[in-house]
Formats: C-alpha cells, structure tokens, sequence
C-alpha cells in the first residue's frame, strides 16, 4: 500500500514537472507572438516619422495634421484599421484628437481617463520618449501604445491586442494539446521507473517546497544527465526565470513610483471602499501637510469639496463639470477626479488630481484689473472733453480768454489720451514680440549726455542737480532710442517725485559682461510693501498724486519690457523719506529674442 502510495505521488510529481515545462513554453510563445506584433507597430511609426516630420509642416496644426494622418499617412505610419488608432495632443492648450474608437463612440471621457494613465504618454508629454514595450489593459482593453513628443504635439498610438488575439487562441490550443498529452507520457514514464527514483525525488521535493515559498534563484544539486537530471536543470532555469521576472515587475513599478513621485500635480488614490492608498510628493506639498491618511469621505469633509464619494465613484464626468478649486497655503488648485476599474469594467477606486492654477488665477485677477484701468484712465479725459465741449457748445462762453482756457484742457486731455494709447500700443507690441530691436554699437558716454539734455529743463524748473559718473566710457549693443526711453522715464520720475533741491545721481559700469546704469534720487521714496508691484501697469503709489503729476502709469512696465528684450534686468530699492535707487543692466551683446514689427 505504501509503495502504491509512493509511486502514484512520483508519478503526480512528474506530471507537475510535465506542467511546469509546457507552460512556459506556451508563455514565451504568447510573448513571442506579443512582440511580434509590437516590432511591427513600432516600426510602422517609426517608418512614418522618417518620412513624415510634424516640425517641417509649417503652420499645420494639430488638427491639420490629425487630417493628414488619417488618410495617405494612415498607410504610411500602418495604422489603418480599427485595432490601430492614433491620438494627437497639442501641449499649449491641451486640445486632442483621435482617430480612437472609444474615443469617438461617446466614451471620450473614460478614455481621456486612461491616456492620462498611461505612462508612456506622461513621458512624451515631459519630452520623453514613450516606449515601455509593455501590454497594457484597461477598462477591459488590452492594448500595446506608444508615444512620442514632436512639434509641440505628443503622438500617441495604440495597437489593441483583439488584432492577434485569435493567433493566440490557436497556439493556446496547440499548447494544450500538448500539455495533455504530456501528462499522459509522464503518467506511464513515472508509474515504470518511480522505485528507481525515489530518492531524487525527494531530494527535488524539499528544494522545489523551498522555491514554492519565495525563495528564488535557489540551484539544485545534479542528478547525473538522465532525464533527473534534465529535471533537475529545468527547476533551476524556471527558479531563476521566477526571480527575474519579479525584479522585473519590482523594476516597472519603481518607474510608476518615479514617474508619480516627480510629478508636478498633485495625485491622491482611493480604493472603492474610500481608503486611501497612494499619494504622491507633490500633494503632500500642496496641502502643507505631513502625513495624509484620511479615507475619502474625511478628505472631501475636511478640504469643503462640494461633492460625494459616490458621485466621485460613479458620476465622475459630472463631479469634473463642477470645476471645483481649493486655496492652501497661497496657492490655488483645481481638482479633477479620475476612476480606475478591473477587467469586468467594475469601479475598483478613484484618483484625485490637484493641478497648481495659481499663476493662472493671478494672470485672470491682472487681466481684469487692466482692463478696469484703462477704462477708469479714458473714462478720465473723457469726462473732462466732454464737459468743456459741452459748455462750449452752449454758448454761454463769451469771453474768449474763458473759451482758450476751455480749449486748451481740451487740447491737454486729448494728448493725455494719446499718449495713454500710444504706451498701450508700445506694450502690446512688446508683449507679442512685435518691436523691431535695432541692435547697435552705441557710445555709453554719448547715450548719458543725450538723455540728460532731454531731461535738463524739467531739472532745473524744480533745481535739482544731476550728477553723472561714468566709469565704463566705451560702447555696447543695444537699441539706442529704447534705451534711452527708459533712462528718460527713470529721470523723470525722480525729477517728479523728488522735492526742489534734489540731487539725482545716474552711474554706469561694468559687471563681468553687463552694462549696469544706476539712477538714484533723494526723493519722497516708496514703501516696502508697494515694490514689489510697482512694475505693473497702471499702478501708482499714490494715485492722486501722480495723476496731478501727469503720466500713464506705463512707464515703468514699458522700461521692464524693453529692459527683458535686450535679455537684462531692471530693479528698484526705496525708502520713504530718503529716496529711490533704480538698476537697470544689460549685456554689452544684447540680442533679440522676439520677432519684428
């Protein structure tokens, strides 16, 4: 009974044995199969690219080349057919297009869902190359992509495994087969010699027990060249081909964790039951916190989202049309959701992603700021024009010295107006890279003393004294005219805000490869809180006072522009009461990084 015993349990071992080694023989078919297709595919893009250059395509957007590669192109690139598709992000505004089946059947939002997963994608989009050879599945599709990053746009491809899947079927079958009837063969083999190899099998049992724990990478001692032996070998390569594939797996999600942990957006995952699972750097960052390890019903709690959990869960579309935004800390962010399901398409958890808006925010607050400026800065000379035309027209001005008086504020708040449009005009130019640059030698000395001669009567309508120093006598590149505007701007502001008597200073010299000019004056000064905005446009320290002194408010965002233009840097130390110290520097070979008027 025993030895009948003994003999069907080596005759059941060796069966096992017959299983391990067919499996993988049917595993590495389907990745031969696998990859096949996937060099196929790669090379198809790879084929298109070298003879299809999004870059040389000039003024084509993202949309004109969507068009292209949907028809000659398709062939080109070999992704004609509804298993291949092709997506086209433009980076600048976000805009897609897809030739994507689930992309065009309505499920445009789940598949948004599962391009920003992609890891491939999330490299081109950083400049990366996007070729992890990997089958990915989601929602149900399995699916090899690819993505490249070319022009400005990221290219992304997918080939779906439904392509080769009936290939793989047959081989399956194949394999199979063989598998049974290798068990069969292994069944009589094993129930002939089973006495005459008890002891290696037992030997073989404790190692295998051994490697069935975990313990990988383990060798088995030799049983000669018989088929123990060979047994024995195929033990030792399956044990080592175990090991590598999981340091492989460990290997692919060390680049998952990287690729979250440097990511600039915040992302927080929950599982289907709210417990939080993974949260990367970036959202610890933007909450300020330490330690975050509430479920997703306390977060939404504690952080006020208008939403749910279950809307989170099973409405995502709805709970992202919300736009929700939350300020932490000086930043704001806005908060988008994404769900992540398992194969049967059954919500398995939700990730939040916390986008840094912050600078976008701050840009829409200035935008509307300026143009509530320039609308108060015409509403103005408007009223004033208005008013005396209106009195004028009344006829109830009879002495002619009234009536000239009348004109000439007329006069003076029409050129107030122009001027204001004309710095408008200046700084809309620069902001497009519209101004022609004319970069030139010019003279430091001579481009000092032809300012000063501009700015001298209004110098000495109020006595002040300007001094010069100049310690670097020779000459640079630079737009003589524009930087003499800005020059004549600085002096003027610190002849208008500095008391009569003042002193004003302008310095020139030379640091390592820049021209520095500096213009200091012992006028009223500016308070520390209002420096750092004295460069937007329109803003003025003292508002009442500076429109009586006249000017746009311009000024000092025109001299930052034209000072950025030439690749420089201008900068401003105040203290009220003891004056205004304005730096302005720019290399000795500016050039010009805009385009032309």
């Amino acid at each position: 009974m025993v030895k009948k015993s003994l003999q069907w349990k080596i005759v059941l071992f060796i069966c096992i044995i017959a299983i391990c080694l067919v499996i993988p023989i049917g595993i590495l078919l389907n990745i031969n199969i696998e990859n096949y297709h996937y060099n196929q595919f790669i090379n198809g893009i790879e084929k298109g690219f070298s003879n299809y250059d999004p870059a040389e395509n000039e003024g084509a957007d993202a949309y004109d080349i969507y068009i292209d590669m949907s028809g000659v192109m398709a062939g080109l690139f070999d992704i004609y057919g509804e298993n291949k598709s092709y997506t086209i992000v433009d980076i600048s505004d976000n805009t897609i297009y897809s030739s994507d089946f689930n992309f065009l059947n309505s499920e445009e939002y789940r598949f948004l869902g599962e391009l920003y997963l992609s890891s491939n994608f999330i490299k081109a989009a950083a400049g990366e190359m996007g070729d992890d050879d990997k089958l990915v599945t989601m929602n149900g599709k399995t699916f090899y992509d690819y993505a490249v990053r070319k022009a400005g746009l990221v290219f992304y491809f997918r080939y779906y495994k439904q392509d080769w899947q009936n290939m793989v079927s047959q081989f399956n079958n194949v394999i199979f087969t063989a598998l049974i009837l290798s068990l069969l063969i292994a069944f009589i083999f094993g129930f002939l010699i089973s006495k005459a190899i008890t002891i290696p099998i037992e030997h073989i049992t404790e190692k295998t027990r051994d490697i069935a724990e975990g313990n990988f990478g383990q060798k088995l001692d030799r049983q000669g060249s018989d088929e123990i032996g060979q047994l024995t070998n195929s033990i030792n390569d399956m044990s080592q081909s175990l090991k590598n594939m999981l340091e492989e797996i460990k290997n692919e999600k060390g680049k998952v964790d990287t690729i979250l942990n440097n990511m600039t957006d915040g992302i927080i995952a929950f599982d289907k039951k709210g417990a939080m699972i993974h949260v990367n750097p970036a959202a610890m960052t933007m909450l300020n916190r330490r330690r975050l390890d509430e479920n997703l019903d306390d977060f939404i709690k504690e952080y006020r989202m208008d939403t749910t959990q279950e809307e989170i869960m099973n409405y995502t579309q709805e709970a992202n049309l919300k736009k929700l935004t939350l300020q932490r800390g000086g930043l704001v962010m806005r908060i988008g959701f994404a769900v992540f399901t398992d194969d049967e398409l059954k919500n398995e958890g939700c990730i939040i992603i916390l986008r840094d808006i912050t600078e976008q925010e701050k840009m829409d607050v200035m935008q509307k700021e300026f143009v509530a400026n320039v609308s108060h800065e015409l509403k103005t000379p408007l009223t004033s024009i208005k008013s005396y035309t209106e009195t004028l027209l009344s006829g109830k001005v009879e002495d002619k010295g009234t009536e000239k008086e009348f004109l000439e504020v007329i006069e003076s708040e029409v050129d107030r107006m122009a001027e204001l449009v004309k710095d408008l005009l200046q700084l809309s130019a620069l902001d497009m890279k519209r101004t022609r640059i004319e970069f030139h030698k010019h003279s430091i000395p001579d481009l000092i003393n032809k300012t000063l001669e501009k700015v001298r009567m209004a110098a000495s309508e109020k006595n002040h004294t300007i001094e010069k120093n100049i310690q670097y006598p020779g000459k640079a590149t630079f737009d003589f005219e524009k930087i003499q505007r800005v020059l004549i701007n600085l002096l003027t502001n610190a002849i208008k805000y500095t008391d009569p008597g003042g002193l004003i200073t302008i310095d020139v010299k030379k640091e390592n490869s820049d021209i520095v000019i500096i213009v200091t004056d012992n006028g009223i000064g500016i308070p520390e809180k209002e420096l750092p905005r004295i460069f937007d446009r329109f803003y003025r320290v003292d508002k009442a006072r500076s429109r009586k002194m006249g000017g746009t408010g311009l000024g000092l965002a025109i001299a930052r522009e034209i000072i950025s233009a030439h690749n420089g840097e201008i900068s401003i130390k105040s203290e009220p009461g003891k004056g205004t110290e304005v730096v302005m520097s720019i290399p000795l070979n500016s050039q010009w990084r805009g385009g032309n008027e």
